[in-house]
């Protein structure tokens, strides 16, 4: 039986990522003959490889026992591979299909766009482990906007890296490094699953170290009693939270629930509901009719995972506040969400809602902050850290706090966590409003006047879905 092409060509001293030109004459694979092969760089070493393979497998004997028997060479496990395109459209749509976040899917596709851009369409039994170290050296100086600035159009890979080296790109982020990794790890790791390779070239590369270096000019994300006081004075932020429900509303329900910005700036009419006599604010996710027309069970809404699925009773404040005065508001102006003005935005390649209902919000909030004096990187989201933070240095147990934020706690069991432990709203009821009432900041909310938001509320052109 003759060798492997591979123990073949690994008997010159040929290093084919040198610029090393191999001359091979008078090659003979049974009735296959190549009088002069010429193999320059590495991926001609390559397709040589699979040319010799292929005649080996053709000019290999049948096997014959002793009486004369023939028997068949097996089929291969495998089949051809594919081009690397194909097998990223087929796997984009398959996200899709997963019903994945439309980010998640993008952050994705620019992953392996680089890993195109790296590699060439070639086909995917072909990537192997130095294409990968050439795609961290992309990743490391790919410019910024290398796939949405025209100025780019047709870079090369190598052009590229000399542009990020002359701009001088600062280093990618361990957190951003890790998460191209995620992505090629699934992708690679479909491709052995659907014996489209053998292996995955990711099977060497771990999962990168977390940068444990602290930055001490950082502002830490938690607000004391000073800073909310600053945040809801009532002469900078009346004016400000004047001009639309939702900056009115959005800061306080933050305050007091540590619920994310998205979460609360989607809420509809129908997600403010009562329970055996408590008034709740339902975090969740349902259909909008107006979207039946395209695929059923289609929202415009999105959570960040199952654990964010939760109700939580209205706290005391809130509705001290007039909450429900602003609640009678919003359903005589008929709109099925609590703050029209806000869009969700609309994808501009697929058509579809982009499900961010924050986006207008969160800027907002940001330019207040950055007037008040707060450093960057404080934000919205540091009231959930702040209200967590609070109720654990009250001994409050981490499941109870979960409760409120919608925070996932491991299950040491998960079959009787997810299938027998059956949710009691009473109790649970119970414990949240024990949890909320140990809360209790500094902070005097301003009283919605009934009919405040009239006129604002009276111009439906300003509305969105």
């Amino acid at each position: 039986m003759p060798k492997t092409v591979k123990n073949f060509l690994q008997d010159f001293p040929f290093n084919p990522d040198s610029d090393d030109t191999l001359h091979l004459k008078g090659i003979r694979i049974g009735r296959f003959r190549i009088d002069e092969l010429v193999i320059t760089g590495r991926e001609a070493a390559i397709h040589a490889q699979e040319i010799l393979n292929a005649a080996m497998e053709r000019s290999r004997r049948s096997r014959i026992n002793a009486a004369g028997t023939r028997y068949l060479e097996p089929l291969s496990a495998g089949h051809p591979a594919r081009l690397l395109s194909v097998e990223i459209k087929d796997y984009l749509g398959d996200r899709e299909r997963r019903c994945l976040a439309q980010e998640t899917i993008d952050s994705t596709a620019r992953t392996l766009r680089l890993l195109q851009m790296t590699c060439g369409d070639i086909p995917v039994s072909r990537i192997d482990h130095p294409h990968i170290y050439r795609l961290w050296d992309l990743m490391r100086w790919s410019p910024p906007g290398l796939f949405s600035d025209p100025a780019y159009r047709g870079i090369s890979y190598d052009e590229a890296i000399a542009c990020g080296k002359e701009l001088d790109v600062p280093q990618l982020a361990p957190a951003t490094l890790e998460r191209h990794r995620r992505f090629l790890v699934s992708f690679f790791n479909q491709l052995v699953k659907t014996k489209a390779i053998e292996a995955s070239p990711m099977a060497a590369f771990a999962e990168i170290k977390k940068d444990l270096v602290t930055d001490p000019n950082k502002p830490e994300r938690l607000f004391d009693e000073d800073d909310l006081k600053r945040i809801f004075d009532p002469k900078t932020f009346i004016p400000w939270a004047s001009k639309y429900p939702h900056r009115w509303w959005l800061p306080m329900i933050g305050l007091y629930t540590g619920a994310r910005i998205n979460e609360v700036a989607q809420l509809k009419v129908a997600d403010i509901v009562r329970e055996s006599e408590v008034w709740c604010i339902r975090i969740q996710k349902t259909v909008d009719p107006d979207l039946a027309h395209r695929t059923r069970l289609r929202s415009r809404q999105s959570l960040k995972g199952k654990a964010s699925i939760r109700t939580i009773p209205i706290p005391k404040p809130l509705l001290d506040a007039g909450f429900l005065d602003f609640m009678d508001d919003i359903r005589e102006c008929g709109h099925p969400r609590l703050f029209p003005h806000l869009s969700a935005g609309v994808n501009r390649k697929t058509g579809e809602t982009n499900a961010r209902y924050s986006l207008a919000a969160l800027s907002q909030f940001s330019r207040y902050m950055k007037d008040l004096g707060f450093p960057r990187g404080v934000g919205f989201h540091a009231f959930c850290h702040t209200i967590a933070t609070e109720l654990h240095h009250q001994n409050v147990a981490d499941e109870d706090i979960a409760l409120i934020t919608g925070h996932s706690v491991s299950k040491r069991v998960p079959v009787l966590h997810e299938a027998y432990f059956h949710k009691k709203p009473a109790v649970m009821r119970r414990k949240q409003i024990e949890t909320l009432e140990k809360y209790r900041p500094a902070v005097v909310l301003p009283v919605y006047a009934k009919g405040q938001f009239k006129r604002c509320l009276k111009d439906k052109r300003r509305f969105y879905p």
